[in-house]
């Protein structure tokens, strides 16, 4: 019985640290898209990244840290968002598993 509920225990950890892998990948897309698309800052970027992993998970992701990065290169803009932090340990796991993303946009750089 011990040996079930552990293995249970396992596969719902596994199942977390999943779910708070894709939202940090989707707040690392929906950062450099902001930043993109809408035209926003790097700082309005890394709050829309924030945001985004601090409604879906909770407190699931702990030590949450966003890097916004903006190039030039020839004429495009180039923004990357970096996204790690801890999955939080649930199950027999007793240590947290450190989870990171990253996610480059570009568009053409605005006239001088």
């Amino acid at each position: 019985m011990i040996v079930i509920m552990v293995l249970v225990l396992g596969v719902v950890e596994i199942t977390f640290t999943l779910y708070a892998r894709n939202v940090i990948m989707a707040s690392a897309h929906e950062g450099s898209r902001a930043a993109v698309e809408l035209g926003r800052t790097s700082g309005e970027a890394e709050a829309i990244a924030i945001e985004t992993v601090r409604r879906s998970t909770g407190n699931l992701v702990k030590d949450l840290d966003v890097e916004v990065t903006a190039r030039t290169i020839g004429s495009r803009e180039v923004i990357t968002v970096y996204v790690s932090g801890s999955a939080r340990a649930l199950g027999p796991v007793p240590f947290p598993i450190q989870v990171t993303a990253r996610s480059t946009s570009s568009r053409e750089a605005p006239a001088p």
